[in-house]
Formats: C-alpha cells, structure tokens, sequence
C-alpha cells in the first residue's frame, strides 16, 4: 500500500475529528434539550399561575364539579394535564382522569418538594395515564385561611420529544456538515504535511540507488526546508566519501590484481567473491568471480584444503604441486565475514635453490671424504711409527680434526640422503626390542664410561612396526648419541608404548644438563648448537637433531622436545604403526 504514512495521519486527525464531533453533538444535544425543558418548564409555570387565578374563588368555596370542568376545557386550549390537589392528596380536579377514580397523590415527587419548597417538578412515568410525563406542582393558601392547596401540570414527554426531534435534527445536520468541512481541511493538510516527508523518502530511495545529485528544495520557510538543506549537505559529503572509497577500492583492486601471488576468497556458500589474474595465471582452469568454486576443475589438493579451512574454521599451510610449480597454499578463515581467502605463493625458484644447494653439499661432501679418509689414514700410520712425543701432539690433534670432518661429512651425506625428493622408502617389519639391543651394543662403552644407567621400557602389546629399519635406528642413534653426550651423571631411559591402534610413543628421556627454553624452537636447525665448548670437546656437527627431524617426517611421525635446565631432556617421537605409500 502507498502512502502509508499520509494514509496514518489522514486516518488518525479523523478520527480525532469525528471523536470532537460526536462529543460536541452530544453537548449541543444535551445542553438545548435542557433549554427546551426550561423553557416548558416557564410555560407550565405560567399556566399553573394562570389557572389558580381563575380557581382559587372555586377552591375557596370547594365548588370542585366547576373546577374540574374549567380545567378540562383549559387543558384542551393549552394542550396540557391539570391536576388541582388537597393538601393532603386527594386529587379534586383532572384534566384527563375522574378525580374520585385517581389514587392520592401527597407522595407524588413534585408535590413532596411543593410542601419543602413551595414548587417541584419531576420527568417521571404516570401509572395513572401510564405515560412518561414532565410535572411542574406550586403550592396555593386559600384566602384568609391557613389551608393549601396545589395545582400541578404537566406535558406528555411524547410531545416534548416530538417537539424535540426537529432541534435535534438540526443540530445533527450542522454537526455533519462542520465534520465534512474540517474532514476537508484535515487531508488538505495532511497532504501539506506529507509532502516533504514524501520527497524526502523519493529522495533517498534515488540516493540510495546511486543517483547523488538528486537536491530536494522547499520553499516555505520552516523545519522542513532546514530539513531539505542539511539533507542536500549530508549527501554532498556523502558523494565525496563514496567517490574517495569508490578510488580506494579500484586502487587496492589494482594493487592486488597485480601482485605476484595467488588469491582467491570464496563466501561461506562457496561463491567466489575475489579472484585476482594471478590465481588464475596459476590453475589451469581460470575462475570467474560470482559462481561456485566447484564449477572450475582446480586442482583437487586445493580442494581438499579448502574443504579442510571450511571444517576447522582456521588457517592452514600446505605445499601443492600445480602444473610441476611449487607452492605455499595459506588458507584462512576470515570469521567477521564468514569468508575463505587462499594465497599461493610460488617457490618454485626456491625449491630449484634448495636442490641445487644439496646436491652441491652432497658432491663437495663426497668429494672432500676421500682426501680426508687418507689424511687420517697417513696421520694414523706416522703415529704409530714416531716416537717423538712433540711429532704426536701434532700429529694427535691432525688426527682428531680430520675425524670429526669426516663426522661432519658423513652427517652431511646422511642428510641429503634423507632429503632427496625421490628417496623412497623400504617398509618392512622392524623388531622394536632387537633393534634397540643392537643400537645399545653401539654405546655400551660409551655409556660405562661415564657409569650412566641405561633402561629399556617397551610394553608387551608392541614387538613390531612397519617403517624403514634404517630411517628408524638413524632416528634412535642420533637421539641416544646426544643424550651421552649431554648427560654426565644419571639416566638414559627409552619408553615405547601405544597411544592407540594407529601410533605408537618413543620417548627418549636423560637428565643431563638440558636446554635453555630461549633454544627450544631452533635446536632442529642445521649447525646449531647450544653450548658450542661442549658441542667441540664432544664432537658434535650440529646435524644430529636435523637429521633426527628429517627421519621422522619421512616416517610419517612428529618430533616435539620438552627439556628444563640441569634437570634433563625428554624427545617424544609419535609414529604410525603401518606407513602407507
């Protein structure tokens, strides 16, 4: 429905306008119907004084037969009832009964308020006309005597309404037509009222639609046109915000579309909502923002983490191959607008830097063992053919060097091995309690030296796993090596249990001297060493714990470390049972 708002003042002033035309009506009613009573009231006044005049000899004499025909004959000429009364009620003279017929009337309501006050009158019903009557009673004293009388008339309300209806439709008449009159002048100003409001709300529909330089002007000067003039200025800053974030929003658009990586951003149904020409660059099939992602063949590893991102509610980070390039997919959710964004980031040049940074690694490595195992093995034979204790410290401290870069070589080689893209992996049922035993063998004299206890703690359920042996103890020898080294009194403890049916727990516990919190996050860097004295007195390469972390991620498994100082150190290794290529 239009123009609710004008229909709702419309409606609403007439009905108050009907509401004060009724109430006037009815007091305009009320208040001539009161004048019209008082005015018979006057006539029944005058004409009770006027038949006394003509009785009161008649009365005085008690000639009642000649009152009862005088009152007769003047009830006819002034169309109203006479009744003259004794004072004690007994009806002498009637207009329209026979007096010697009619009951007494001394409790009449007019005749008792004509004894208190001389006159009375009543509108009340006559059981003896049975009619509804106004009475107008004044009390009369005979000449000369204390005895009184009354005489009473009165008029047949049916008369005195009949009187009435003509005023009555008179005043309903003019009370209708001064409705119509102010009905009239009530919508000509509600539509002056509505008017502004109506162009105002045109107005900001059409604002609304993008049309800014629509102007609403009034002329008259009132609230309205003030109205009209702060809404004209509230638009002009409007447009010049609008124009300002229309531009903030094609450069940042710009910006985006031009940057070197990847993004997408998908609603919560699914419908892509940005898109930039790098993703599309990217896939192989170019999406188009406002449909479903789902319409477009993407690559079903994209898929599948933003299925995942949908599920979790957060951020993820994964490596995908798309069209034999690299790259970082960062997914997250962004929960003020219920959105998903997806960046790609290219590593591709990188990965190609990692390898060829390898494979230089791996060859120098390889390259540099081979002089090195014969420096050793001639520093070797000159010691034990001198005896020249000044040839042998040198020749001592040749030797030691020389060893531990062939550690480092042999841990460097150990690494890229482990690293190798294409490396596969050779599953087979390794016996958790002999391989343990025979990587106990390896520090036996290591461990006595030092007096540690070593302890074993493997439960019953467990006896095999699936993985690659080799991988496994590389894993377990590391992890045991630096415990010795680290640990000058106490403990080595190793514990293997199920977490479930899928995964098993080692735990590979000292108390040795432990790790500073600040070096937790970095211990599974290449070369880096916390106590780099010891590291060297030991013999350390700094590779031990990255080769450790290599080996687990090729299992399958996740390393973490808890570790406080002087109190020990605990790695906690979760496997799969069964690793499946």
């Amino acid at each position: 429905m239009k123009n609710k708002l004008f229909y709702k003042i419309f409606i609403n002033y007439s009905l108050i306008l009907l509401f004060l035309t009724i109430i006037f009506a009815a007091i305009s009613l009320n208040y001539f119907k009161k004048i019209y009573l008082n005015n018979l009231e006057d006539v029944l006044k005058d004409a009770t004084f006027l038949i006394n005049e003509n009785i009161k000899y008649s009365i005085k004499h008690k000639k009642y037969d000649e009152i009862d025909k005088f009152i007769k004959k003047s009830s006819r000429d002034l169309k109203i009832r006479i009744t003259i009364i004794k004072d004690n009620g007994v009806v002498v003279a009637d207009s329209d009964k026979n007096p010697f017929e009619m009951e007494n009337h001394i409790n009449r309501p007019e005749i008792q308020q004509a004894l208190k006050n001389e006159t009375g009158k009543s509108i009340r019903y006559s059981q003896t006309v049975n009619e509804e009557m106004l009475y107008f009673a004044k009390k009369f004293f005979i000449e000369n005597t204390n005895l009184q009388y009354f005489v009473r008339t009165s008029f047949y309300l049916k008369n005195v309404n009949s009187g009435f209806i003509n005023l009555r439709n008179k005043i309903m008449f003019t009370s209708f037509v001064i409705f119509l009159f102010f009905l009239l002048v009530t919508y000509i100003y509600s539509k002056s009222l509505y008017k502004p409001i109506r162009d105002l709300k045109d107005a900001t529909s059409k604002i609304a639609k993008g049309d800014f330089e629509y102007k609403v002007i009034f002329y008259d000067d009132n609230e309205f046109k003030e109205l009209a003039d702060n809404f004209n200025l509230m638009v002009d800053e409007v447009k010049k915000l609008f124009n300002q974030l229309q531009e903030k929003q094609e450069q940042l658009k710009t910006i985006i579309c031009s940057i070197d990586e990847g993004i997408l951003v998908i609603d919560h149904l699914g419908k892509i909502v940005f898109v930039n020409n790098k993703f599309n660059e990217i896939v192989a099939n170019p999406v188009k923002e406002s449909k479903f992602y789902w319409e477009f063949l993407l690559p079903s590893e994209l898929i599948k983490i933003i299925e995942d991102t949908k599920k979790s509610k957060g951020a993820i980070y994964n490596n995908i191959d798309i069209k034999t390039k690299n790259y970082i997919c960062h997914t997250s959710f962004l929960k003020e607008y219920n959105e998903i964004i997806i960046i790609l980031y290219d590593i591709s040049k990188l990965k190609e830097l990692e390898k060829i940074k390898r494979d230089l690694i791996a060859n120098v490595s390889h390259e540099i063992k081979t002089p090195l195992t014969a420096i050793k093995g001639f520093a070797e034979t000159a010691l034990e053919e001198t005896r020249d204790k000044k040839i042998i410290h040198y020749l001592e401290i040749i030797n030691s060097n020389t060893q531990r870069l062939i550690n480092i070589i042999e841990d460097i080689l150990v690494l890229s091995n482990l690293e190798q893209e294409k490396r596969k992996i050779e599953i087979q049922e390794v016996n958790i309690k002999e391989m343990i035993n025979n990587i106990e063998k390896i520090f036996d004299r290591r461990i006595k030296e030092k007096k540690l206890k070593f302890y074993v703690s493997i439960n019953d359920n467990i006896s095999t796993i699936q993985s690659d042996s080799f991988i496994l103890e590389q894993t377990f020898i590391n992890l045991i090596d630096n415990a010795i080294k680290y640990t000058d009194r106490g403990e080595i403890k190793i514990t293997i249990y199920r977490k479930d049916e899928k995964n098993i727990i080692f735990e590979i516990s000292d108390t040795g001297i432990g790790i500073p919190e600040e070096h937790l996050f970095r211990i599974f860097d290449r070369f880096y060493v916390v106590d780099k004295s010891r590291s060297k007195k030991t013999g350390g390469t700094g590779l031990g714990l990255s080769i450790v972390k290599h080996a687990v991620s090729l299992l399958g498994g996740i390393i973490g470390v808890q570790s406080k100082i002087n109190e020990g150190t605990k790695f906690i290794i979760v496997l799969p049972s069964q690793i499946n290529q």
